[in-house]
């Protein structure tokens, strides 16, 4: 009887306390953590909010090396949903609600199982002097007695939080230094006097996530007309006359070097670029990282007190169609200044 008495106060008790931490237990619960990256905001965005990379950074897929994680929609883009199942994290899917570019990020976390519940996630982004600032935040609603799980997940979350920053300032730090340091490659500046080119076209203002495809569905119909008019045509470029952040499109021509005084059919536009000062970047690598390139002649331009002068050039001179190997990708990225 003394055992079944005991055993009766012990349950007696803990049902107490249970009952006390579903009543006292806050059903809100917000987590924040920052880091500060030395790094542009352009290269942290991008990993940031493409799924692809963000799964690379976050500590939840170290946690479950049995979890699959498939991407819908066009990553990176409002509506694109990252989803897992795994036997430690469960099932579950996280989806971009809102982005402003570079400076913020809203999404929806859902887990389906092994509890279902829905939460905000958000990211902030202030950068200054070269410098990212971001905050990683998370805020949830729970019922009783839901909520006294909530209690004891906060500290976990914010130790997630935390690590997953600092993989996250890792690998825009990496990028910033590009591939020739020991994580990638060098990004050397120079100045050249740039030829005046003539350019066979086909322009057009596109979203910026359309810019592969459109390169993609264009690039070849010039070639096939320069052939048919028996041009000579050089390497495929990309030149860009604007860049919209806020917007999210450019004004852009798929274009290819073709000899001065040069005609196409209807359709193209042949584009006059005159001799120039430029500043350049032979940039080795996949596309993905090319922000670097960028970002070092911006800031070499600036340092100089001279002006950007559009189009930007980017030469594709080592290309997929070429060579499987990424990292032996070449692109000449070409700023004009005055």
């Amino acid at each position: 009887m003394k055992v079944l008495k005991t055993l009766a106060w012990i349950v007696g008790i803990l049902l107490l306390v249970l009952i006390i931490l579903i009543f006292a237990a806050p059903t809100q619960i917000h987590v924040e953590r920052s880091v500060e990256i030395n790094a542009p905001a352009s290269i942290v965005w991008n990993n940031i909010v493409r799924f692809e990379k963000f799964n690379q950074w976050n500590t939840w897929k170290q946690m479950d090396s049995t979890a699959v994680y498939t991407i819908s929609g066009d990553d990176g883009t409002v509506g694109a949903i990252d989803a897992w199942k795994g036997k430690k994290i469960g099932e579950g899917q996280l989806q971009h609600l809102s982005l402003d570019p570079y400076k913020s990020i809203q999404q929806k976390l859902t887990f389906i199982s092994p509890f279902k519940s829905e939460s905000d996630v958000f990211f902030q982004l202030t950068e200054a002097a070269g410098k990212t600032k971001v905050v990683w935040g998370f805020d949830a609603r729970y019922g009783r007695p839901q909520n006294v799980m909530a209690l004891f997940m906060k500290g976990a979350l914010e130790s997630d939080f935390a690590k997953g920053l600092d993989n996250l300032k890792k690998m825009a730090e990496a990028d910033t230094r590009g591939p020739g340091t020991p994580t990638g490659m060098n990004v050397t500046v120079r100045e050249m006097d740039y030829p005046a080119t003539t350019y066979a076209a086909l322009r057009k203002t596109i979203p910026i996530k359309n810019i592969t495809s459109y390169y993609r569905n264009n690039l070849s119909k010039i070639y096939e007309a320069a052939t048919a008019a028996r041009l000579q045509p050089g390497v495929p470029c990309g030149l860009f006359f604007t860049w919209n952040k806020e917007k999210q499109e450019t004004d852009m021509a798929a274009a290819i070097p073709v000899p001065e005084g040069s005609t196409l059919g209807p359709g193209f536009e042949i584009i006059k670029l005159p001799a120039a000062k430029a500043a350049y970047v032979e940039y080795y690598g996949p596309y993905d990282k090319i922000a670097n390139a960028h970002v070092a002649i911006q800031q070499f331009i600036e340092k100089k007190g001279k002006k950007i002068i559009p189009p930007t050039i980017e030469m594709y001179v080592t290309y997929p169609g070429k060579e499987k190997d990424s990292s032996k990708w070449l692109t000449k990225v070409i700023y004009f200044m005055k």
